[in-house]
């Protein structure tokens, strides 16, 4: 019985890795030859300092699904900001924001939702996770990063456009990427600033690979929790950031001083926008995560 899950769970895991290119490659086939970021439909925003972008983790089913803590966090960061403007609407494991319930699957991913909220120790609901996380090693892949990451840059763009960004005075991005998301981030930034636009990067417990686009990135500011084992699967799973490839786009970032580690405290991946849990120093993570938020945005 055992054997045959794990064979199965192999079946799946094999089938969603051979899937997830295709979505990429299909896109850039309609958008062929000429691919090129959107241009603005409304006008510019005023005494705006600063522009972030909130690329949640692998958790999410669209770009409206984000966590109620997650949103939380950054309405008390828009508060102490008032000259920053957060957008939070793009979902960036797909490719033209499509979520998950706008594909013909709607139904399995909606019951798969439904099942992890009603049944949080059923394994089932992994799918929507795994499936994300395929779409983050596409990211992460030399072959098809590029067109993948373009895709979501201009999803990306879109939604800054969208929120008042003037391209003609470019203001700076901060690109904000929470698990996973922190990887479609560094993908991203290459693109934004080939339109002479300043990106800067901040991983909340983020998983990234020696993306190309590091070599873009003005600063990225890593949040790692202690107990936080899940961040440190970049470091594992990318050869591009051990110590033995120094000529690597994340080598040329930490020799530049661009990379810049914070230790959050005693904090699970799960737990950078809990309230519940205590901090040696008094504090709650979410008010730690707050704190670095401010700082990142206010440089």
């Amino acid at each position: 019985m055992i054997l045959a899950l794990l064979e199965m769970t192999l079946l799946v895991i094999l089938v969603l890795a051979l899937l997830a290119p295709l979505e990429s490659l299909e896109w850039w086939a309609r958008r062929y030859p000429t691919p090129s970021l959107p241009a603005p439909e409304s006008e510019p925003a005023t005494g705006i300092r600063r522009f972030a972008v909130y690329l949640s983790g692998i958790a999410m089913l669209d770009g409206s699904s984000m966590s109620r803590r997650e949103h939380a966090v950054l309405e008390e960061v828009r508060k102490q900001l008032p000259d920053v403007v957060i957008t939070e609407d793009v979902f960036p494991y797909a490719m033209e924001n499509r979520g998950l319930p706008q594909r013909a699957t709607a139904w399995l991913w909606r019951r798969l939702d439904w099942a992890r909220r009603r049944f949080p120790w059923s394994p089932l609901p992994f799918l929507i996770n795994l499936r994300n996380v395929m779409q983050v090693l596409v990211s992460a892949d030399p072959r098809y990063g590029g067109t993948y990451n373009f895709g979501v840059a201009c999803v990306v763009w879109r939604s800054l456009l969208n929120a008042g960004y003037d391209p003609d005075d470019p203001a700076p991005v901060t690109l904000i990427g929470y698990s996973g998301g922190a990887q479609i981030a560094c993908g991203v930034a290459r693109f934004l600033a080939a339109h002479d636009v300043r990106v800067d990067v901040v991983s909340i417990g983020g998983v990234y690979a020696d993306d190309p686009g590091l070599d873009h990135v003005g600063s990225l500011t890593h949040l790692k929790g202690s107990r936080d084992r899940t961040q440190s699967l970049g470091t594992i799973a990318f050869p591009g950031r051990w110590f033995t490839a120094p000529l690597s786009p994340y080598g040329r970032a930490v020799r530049d001083g661009r990379i810049h580690t914070v230790n959050m405290g005693p904090i699970h991946h799960n737990g950078y926008f809990s309230r519940h849990i205590t901090l040696p120093d008094g504090g709650t993570p979410k008010q730690e995560t707050i704190e670095q938020l401010v700082k990142a945005l206010s440089r």
